[in-house]
């Protein structure tokens, strides 16, 4: 019936714009396929080697629910209800407390904006910044929701190419500065790649943006989006802009290293060397109301305080190191070339040359292989879908029976080729 309404009154009550993401490629392939494993264990058949999302394998630590609970048993009025559209000030002060001592800056608590995940945080901050037509340069692969972020946002995503193991390539970035440059966006540690940006190259696209100067004379803003820098195999800290480029805004969640993904709560940092700071704050606490948002979930704010920096108050990341080293051994007795693994949810190895080779002429290989896959109930996300073809995105948030059954699947599928 509602087909036969929408065919009558000449078409969909969607917009275009959503609607011409709908019916092509772009609304998700990291979607799409997690859609098909639900499915497809829904099913029954056997077991589905799911991949395709970094959706947290392990729960929260113990801190966390011990600090829940203790929360939602606190009598005292009001600790559900609104608050100032950036956060409580309270745990904006614990934020800009922990973050200046990461960072060696003297960031208060107006620097702070509490916000539904780094994605809301990257909304806030994309919307707050950029007019229509402004561009954003990222490095590619990148994350592959920065396309539609960009496009609610009516900006043009603007990609750079990637060095070795897909180090930061300065004058890749360089090259496709120009004066509607308005946010250069990173990502590190990297989704899909695991690669961390070296403190060496960080100064110097630091150097880059200082001397580059947009059409109306602002300085073009470095973004970092580092919800995986706690989730480092080795224990060391990522470099950061944010100790060597004054206009540099830090987005991060608790998504991945307290496992609370369906939780959202993250914030915006906003570096004290940025011009005109308290009036982009106001932007961000302004954005986060109009775009719906509101403010960050009450009861996340308020675990934040109880929870970080404890010995308990973090999962093992070790888990994550373990698996990504187990999946990249058996990729690598494969033929795939995978980077060392150094931090994160996912490793980003290259098709063997002969699987790019056979593939028909018109066909992206990595997007044939993904769906060759399926059918061995194997379930990753092609590489195009992050903007660098000929790859396959492979998630660790999983257990070692999936990555076993992953690896069977793949030499299976490369043993008919």
């Amino acid at each position: 019936m509602a087909a036969d309404n929408e065919a009558r009154e000449g078409g969909s009550l969607v917009s275009k714009r959503v609607r011409d993401v709908l019916e092509g490629t772009g609304e998700s392939w990291t979607r799409r396929m997690f859609e098909l494993g639900r499915r497809l264990r829904a099913q029954g058949g056997g077991p589905v080697f799911d991949l395709s999302l970094g959706n947290p394998s392990l729960e929260p630590p113990p801190a966390f629910v011990a600090a829940l609970r203790e929360l939602v048993e606190d009598p005292t009025p009001g600790r559900h209800r609104y608050m100032t559209n950036a956060g409580f000030p309270e745990v904006r002060a614990f934020v800009a407390e922990r973050e200046s001592a990461r960072f060696g800056l003297a960031i208060d608590a107006d620097d702070v904006v509490l916000s539904v995940g780094a994605a809301g945080g990257l909304a806030i901050v994309l919307r707050a910044l950029t007019d229509p037509g402004d561009e954003v340069v990222v490095p590619a692969p990148y994350f592959s929701e920065y396309d539609h972020y960009c496009r609610h946002a009516d900006v043009r995503l603007v990609a750079a190419e990637t060095g070795d193991d897909f180090a930061l390539d300065v004058e890749a970035i360089e090259r496709v500065l120009s004066p509607r440059t308005r946010i250069v966006l990173l990502n590190s540690p990297n989704n899909p790649t695991g690669a961390i940006y070296g403190a060496r190259d960080l100064s110097r696209l630091a150097d880059v943006l200082t001397g580059h100067a947009t059409q109306d004379g602002r300085p073009p803003v470095l973004v970092e989006d580092a919800p995986y820098r706690d989730l480092v195999y080795d224990g060391s800290v990522p470099a950061s802009a944010m100790t060597v480029y004054p206009h540099t805004i830090h987005v991060t969640s608790h998504s991945k290293d307290l496992g609370l993904a369906g939780e959202r709560i993250g914030y915006a940092v906003i570096s004290p060397r940025l011009a005109d700071r308290r009036t982009v704050a106001r932007a961000l606490a302004y954005c986060n109301r109009t775009l719906g948002f509101v403010n960050a979930p009450a009861l996340m704010q308020r675990v934040l305080p109880k929870v970080l920096g404890r010995p308990d108050g973090r999962v093992d990341v070790g888990v994550y190191a373990r698996r990504a080293r187990r999946l990249r051994a058996g990729l690598v007795g494969l033929g795939f070339a995978v980077p060392e693994p150094r931090a994160g949810f996912f490793l980003f190895p290259r098709l063997p040359d002969a699987v790019v080779a056979r593939t028909p002429e018109g066909q992206a290989a990595d997007v044939a292989f993904a769906e060759r896959l399926v059918a061995r109930r194997c379930i990753v996300v092609p590489g195009s879908a992050f903007g660098v073809e000929n790859h396959l995105r492979l998630s660790v948030a999983t257990d070692d029976a999936a990555i076993d059954g992953a690896l069977a699947a793949i030499e299976a599928e490369l043993a008919t080729r």
